[in-house]
């Protein structure tokens, strides 16, 4: 079932061929030479951004279990454009629901929790990397990382909801199709020399990400140099895993990818309902989560 509805997304994500059903021979150059920068680990390290330091920190502290808000609040503020960008999204609709304004981090993380605010941050700084191209970001990248975001708050529920660390989980989640970035950054790349007036098929970037970005975001994983945790729960997102954060994230993923689904009208309630009870995730933790997702997809720029 998995393979299936990972084919429909792809599909309603991408269309089903938007210059018809072959690729052509500028197409398949550029899709050749993407596929040996990717396929070469010293060529694709290249294609790798650096993690932001305050990233790195942010993560360090959080495995710390002596560090407290105050800790994640001043890593927060050595970034001031990140710190005015983390209390606007605390104030947003998807975050604070409460009275008033929440004026200072210190106070952000007291009411939305070291987890919530540090969520906001990471999804602040991952969101950095975009393709260069706008117009190819906006036709195609910006669904790639709305399902990454999607993804992350459906594995952040899931996590609180199996007593699982949140950050972790809503970490995970964020990152997992972060493959998928890099091929689309290496595609746009190519074709802007091999076609530089028109835009790609949508059969080039099918072939190459479901060939290739769960192994590159593994790949990544390791590149930054996270903690293993995180690349062990990569390494095992094509199926549901031997660890629970490696659970997590397959459940979140297939999910994410079901809403795709769902909001096109292209699958029914019946084999929603079918598909939560087979994978064990509550009804409950679905509607919420079709509630949010529209204002998820709001907040992405």
């Amino acid at each position: 079932m998995q393979t299936k509805i990972t084919t429909a997304f792809y599909d309603a994500m991408f269309g089903v061929g938007n210059h018809g059903t072959e690729i052509n021979h500028i197409e398949q150059k550029a899709l050749n030479n993407v596929r040996q920068i990717l396929n070469n680990p010293e060529k694709l390290s290249h294609q790798i951004p650096p993690l932001p330091v305050v990233l790195l920190e942010l993560i360090d502290v959080l495995k710390d279990a002596n560090a407290d808000f105050m800790d994640i609040a001043e890593i927060i503020e050595k970034d001031p454009s990140l710190a005015v960008e983390v209390l606007r999204v605390s104030n947003s609709s998807l975050y604070f629901h409460g009275d008033g304004e929440i004026s200072s981090l210190r106070k952000a993380v007291a009411l939305l929790g070291i987890a919530g605010v540090s969520n906001i941050a990471t999804t602040i700084l991952v969101e950095k990397i975009k393709p260069a191209k706008p117009i190819y970001y906006k036709m195609f990248g910006r669904q790639i990382w709305i399902h990454s975001v999607q993804c992350a708050f459906l594995c952040k529920t899931l996590a609180i909801a199996n007593k699982q660390d949140e950050f972790d989980a809503y970490f995970l989640g964020l990152i997992h199709d972060i493959g998928k970035i890099i091929i689309f950054n290496c595609l746009c790349e190519a074709l802007s020399t091999e076609l530089p007036d028109d835009s790609p098929g949508s059969l080039v970037y099918k072939e190459l990400m479901s060939e290739m970005s769960a192994d590159i975001s593994f790949f990544i994983a390791e590149e930054w140099k996270l903690p293993q945790i995180y690349s062990d729960a990569l390494q095992a997102q094509r199926s549901i895993g031997d660890s629970s954060l490696a659970e997590i994230l397959y459940k979140g993923n297939l999910l994410s990818e079901v809403y795709l689904l769902f909001k096109k009208k292209l699958i029914s309630d019946e084999l929603i309902e079918s598909l939560l009870t087979k994978i064990s995730v509550e009804k409950d933790i679905w509607q919420q989560f079709i509630e949010i997702a529209p204002e998820i997809e709001k907040s992405v720029h």
